[in-house]
């Protein structure tokens, strides 16, 4: 009996031994790193680069989104490279009479102002002018009014007053006040409707211009009248203000130019956006992390705008693929931009990771892309760039930066 009892033992003992042996082969230290190498990731993080093209002949810009007059700015300038611009605005009805006490009463003009507001322009400039120009009542103030209808109206006889904006001013509203004899300068003929209309032109020792502030841009032109009313029936003498608002504006160019159509045009007016087409290959879609993404536009010809008030490019992700009218993604996480300089001849780079990574996750959603340059049909900027669709360009490239999965060993 004791003999079997002793085997016994042997044999327990023998199973646990087994037992230690095989959890020594994969044990957790609590001070060092885990010891199981059959397990452990073989290899080191492998990064790579690669370089996308549009889709040929898919990389494509279309105008005519914001037209002339409708953006947030009004341009006006003087030699600019960009394109001489005079602005103009249009009253609403100045009514000859004020009702007071259920009667219209007569008045007379004490003053009038006139403000415009400044919404950039070359900060570095000194001695920049605004000229206001009375229109003549008979012009027809609208869409079709032409370059060579009004710059010959923008003479000294129709001169109201000019404005020596501040050098320290960059941004902000400036005006004028007319009193006296001056007020001739701003009279509107009887039976011509009471409508004030005026163009802004601008002088300065250099070509430059200015972006000026519009109805769109909830900033446009002012036009106070301050009159007094002599009210008969009581011998008292009232004073009152009297505000029109801005019922049309629109600035007017020299010269248009036409986009050409196997380029990437972006500004403009009315405003010109790209669609850039990308598909990424299936090693990207599937495992890869993107950790940068940079979009590469290159220049045909220097970009076209005014020192020192840029424009911005801006990037969104398209939701349909539905040509010129593809909504795009309002969410300001996937919203990508920066400012394009006038004059730059060099690649114009934008990161774009939000966007890419947005395709990577949402594989039901077309590889597409927007760009407006911002903001649209109120800016001197006009941005032209290669595409697939003329071969002589440089067409744009997406440059992407990607670690593949880590590899790790089966057991």
């Amino acid at each position: 009996m004791s003999g079997i009892v002793e085997a016994a033992r042997a044999g327990r003992f023998a199973a646990l031994m087994s037992l230690a042996v095989a959890m020594t082969a994969c044990q957790e230290r609590l001070t060092a790193p885990g010891d199981c190498p059959e397990l452990c990731p073989g290899g080191s993080p492998a990064v790579f680069d690669t370089v996308l093209n549009p889709i040929p002949l898919s990389d494509s810009s279309i105008a005519g989104y914001v037209g002339r007059g409708s953006g947030v700015a009004l341009l006006a300038s003087n030699g600019l490279p960009a394109g001489n611009a005079r602005a103009v605005y249009r009253f609403s009805p100045r009514g000859d009479s004020v009702p007071l006490r259920d009667t219209l009463r007569a008045y007379t003009i004490d003053s009038v102002a006139i403000g415009l507001t400044i919404s950039a322009r070359d900060t570095l400039l000194d001695g920049v002018k605004l000229f206001l120009y009375q229109l003549p009542p008979e012009l027809p103030v609208d869409t079709n009014l032409a370059f060579a209808q009004l710059d010959p109206l923008l003479t000294g006889e129709n001169l109201i007053d000019s404005i020596l904006v501040a050098d320290t001013l960059n941004a902000g509203q400036v005006r004028t006040t007319l009193r006296g004899a001056d007020l001739e300068k701003v009279a509107i003929p009887p039976g011509t409707g009471g409508v004030l209309s005026l163009a802004v032109g601008i002088g300065a020792p250099v070509p430059t211009g200015v972006r000026l502030g519009s109805v769109a841009g909830t900033n446009p032109a002012t036009f106070i009248t301050y009159v007094t009313l002599d009210v008969p029936d009581t011998g008292a003498v009232r004073r009152q203000s009297l505000t029109p608002g801005v019922a049309f504006n629109t600035f007017i160019r020299e010269t248009t130019v036409e986009p050409d159509t196997t380029l990437i045009t972006l500004g403009g007016e009315p405003s010109s956006r790209a669609l850039l087409r990308f598909d990424l290959p299936p090693s990207l879609e599937d495992s890869a992390t993107i950790v940068r993404a940079t979009l590469e536009l290159i220049p045909v010809e220097p970009v076209a705008g005014l020192e020192r008030a840029p424009a911005v490019l801006q990037a969104r992700a398209v939701l349909a693929d539905l040509g010129a009218k593809s909504p795009v993604n309002n969410d300001e996480r996937l919203l990508v931009s920066d400012t394009v300089s006038s004059g730059t001849a060099d690649t114009v780079r934008l990161d774009v990771t939000p966007i890419v990574q947005f395709w990577q996750a949402a594989s039901e959603r077309p590889e597409a892309l927007s760009l407006t340059l911002q903001p649209e049909a109120a800016t001197f900027t006009r941005a032209v760039f290669g595409s697939t669709r003329q071969p002589a360009s440089s067409p744009p490239r997406l440059r992407i930066t990607y670690l593949v999965s880590f590899p790790f060993e089966n057991p």
